[in-house]
């Protein structure tokens, strides 16, 4: 800590414009007692038991609802950045902690809209879709019409929000087992001693000294192994939560369940297993690449991540970083270079580390704000390209806000990640046009290779894992640690081939993701990774056309469903082809890296 300057020692160029929000903290205390008396009184009390009166009274709603939630949504960030921009100042995690309260209160007095909406007769439902005066709000409308078969009773849904919490209650318990009863231990190797943590593993696991990686998987998997009837149970308990769910709530399987709220088909979760197993080679022939470098018999788990090329980069600061991801995104055309420098001008982005600082890096805000940018740069390539992956956030937030109406101003969760990724992949792109180095081309692309495959392969195989486990269960079989694990070799066998060989610990990786417990969740990963590789592929070959088009898909937000903002942009993601698109690029990869590294050995 001591080689970190005091925030009110950096430059104001590099802090993020609080004052953009709210001049002082007095003037947010001001608006925040208003809004606090605002929600105190109810400002639904006129729309509780009305909203059957006509368009005109649900059109009143609409409105009050978001001019408030716009408020809140201001004092939200505010709080939610000064939190942030210093953990240690109780004031500041005082202030974020009241306005989550406040925001919960508000929620609570909102609960009535959606049951009370969709009680109405299908008829009158239709009516208030169709009118005029509610145009602005027909696909609001719409997708909510859309849960109208699967919402119950009141009692019934009022009983299940009393249950939420003992529902999710496996993936809880879970969390904490794994984060503050879980002890690693230590070991010692070449008379240097290595304390195993889960934070650590990731670290350990990168090191060039085979015995250090084996020995930190071992301790990390041989304590999960120790808790596995413990850690089976709640997985199966988990699973079972979510097939019952899904049954009280009249949908055929847990995976369409989970898959509606998006309003994504099942035939997209498919068409990305399909795509992945179609062209499952090209992963082969990388962990083979792996071996023959690393000169194994076989590729063990311990052995996936250490990486297979290391050179030394420039040494970057804010204005050179900036710099490179500015030429990395020229394609993107001059509307999205005044963006980058609008970003820089306006004061975006908190951009060094200081004491007390979260760790990490973000972007949030909303239309109604700015976009904020949380950085700990460090002057590094990953620093820079962290930059990047988060102005791609702001920039698709600031276009979707700038364009759309308020209420179609966000994007969904299987959207969120392309825009970031896209700019990493321009940006590495442009990095690797200008070198000519074989053994810093090579670490640029293990390192791509690596993020590709853990999130396009490795991803996909998790998504296929939890529909297997699901199925299991709504085929009226129970699950167990032997079975879950038995079930994961054999993905893990495909979707690595013969030059990797499993034991016992591995088989049992499954039992540490925690993402399991949010079922069907992950496949957005691997399904945004591969739109992002098409997208900058065309963008990069095809020029102005290609980035056009990727610019309306960035200013769309949610005016229409995912796929449909997705279609008019030229991806069809119930097509394999998008997947395969993606994964040949993959292929080429791999065959850049092996003539590579014969040139560096």
């Amino acid at each position: 800590m001591d080689d970190l300057r005091e925030r009110d020692q950096i430059e104001t160029q590099y802090k993020w414009a609080t004052e953009a929000l709210f001049e002082t903290n007095d003037a947010w205390e001001e608006e925040y007692k208003a809004i606090r008396k605002s929600v105190e009184e109810d400002p639904f009390a006129s729309y509780r038991g009305h909203l059957h009166e006509g368009p005109e009274r649900l059109l009143q709603y609409f409105q009050t609802a978001e001019s408030l939630g716009e408020r809140l949504g201001k004092l939200q960030i505010y709080a939610h950045i000064l939190a942030d921009q210093d953990t240690r100042t109780s004031f500041y995690q005082a202030m974020q902690s009241r306005i989550q309260m406040l925001g919960a209160e508000f929620a609570q007095k909102d609960s009535f809209f959606e049951p009370e909406l969709l009680s109405l007769p299908v008829d009158q439902l239709d009516g208030y879709v169709h009118d005029e005066k509610l145009r602005d709000y027909q696909h609001v409308l719409d997708n909510l019409i859309r849960n109208k078969p699967h919402v119950l009773s009141d009692e019934t849904e009022e009983a299940l929000a009393s249950l939420h919490d003992v529902l999710g209650s496996s993936g809880q318990v879970f969390s904490q087992l794994t984060n503050a009863d879980f002890q690693h231990g230590a070991f010692t190797v070449d008379g240097k001693e290595y304390i195993v943590t889960e934070g650590r593993l990731g670290l350990l696991l990168r090191d060039t000294h085979r015995t250090v990686r084996k020995l930190a998987y071992e301790h990390v998997y041989d304590t999960y192994l120790h808790h596995k009837n413990a850690i089976g149970s709640l997985y199966a308990n988990s699973v079972k939560a979510d097939v019952r769910m899904a049954r009280v709530r009249k949908f055929s399987t847990a995976r369409e369940m989970a898959l509606f709220s998006n309003h994504i088909p099942t035939t997209v979760y498919d068409a990305l297993i399909k795509g992945v197993r179609d062209n499952i080679g090209h992963q082969h022939r990388y962990i083979e690449l792996r071996r023959k470098v690393l000169s194994l018999d076989h590729v063990r788990l311990y052995d996936k991540y250490v990486p297979l090329a290391e050179s030394s980069f420039d040494e970057y600061s804010f204005e050179q970083g900036f710099s490179l991801v500015q030429e990395g995104l020229r394609a993107l055309g001059d509307e999205y270079q005044e963006i980058l420098k609008k970003a820089v001008d306006d004061r975006w982005i908190d951009v060094f580390e200081t004491p007390g600082k979260r760790s990490g890096a973000y972007s949030t805000g909303f239309y109604a704000t700015r976009p904020y940018v949380l950085l700990n740069y460090q002057g590094n390539y990953n620093s820079v390209s962290t930059l990047a992956h988060e102005l791609g956030h702001s920039a698709h937030t600031y276009l979707a806000g700038k364009t759309q109406l308020p209420q179609y101003s966000h994007y969904s969760i299987f959207l969120a990640e392309i825009a970031s990724t896209v700019n990493e992949t321009l940006l590495v792109n442009h990095l690797l046009d200008m070198t000519k180095d074989p053994l810093a081309r090579a670490t640029l692309i293990n390192q791509q290779l690596d993020n590709l495959g853990a999130t396009i392969y490795r991803q996909t195989m998790f998504a296929e894992f939890e529909q297997n486990a699901h199925r299991v269960v709504e085929e009226g079989q129970a699950l167990t640690h032997d079975s879950l694990s038995e079930m994961y070799s054999t993905l893990n066998t495909f979707y690595h081939g013969s030059a990797y060989a499993e034991d016992e610990r591995s088989t049992a990786e499954w039992s540490r993701i925690p993402h399991f417990y949010r079922a069907f969740y992950v496949y957005q990963y691997a399904t945004g990774m591969s739109a992002a590789l098409v997208f900058a592929d065309r963008i990069r070959k095809q020029g102005e056309s290609a980035a056009q088009k990727y610019l309306g898909f960035l200013r769309s937000g949610s005016k229409d469903y995912p796929l449909a903002v997705l279609n008019e942009a030229g991806l069809d993601m119930t097509d394999p082809q998008v997947v395969t698109q993606a994964l040949t690029i993959f292929g080429q990869l791999v065959d850049e890296l092996e003539e590579l590294l014969t040139k560096v050995k």
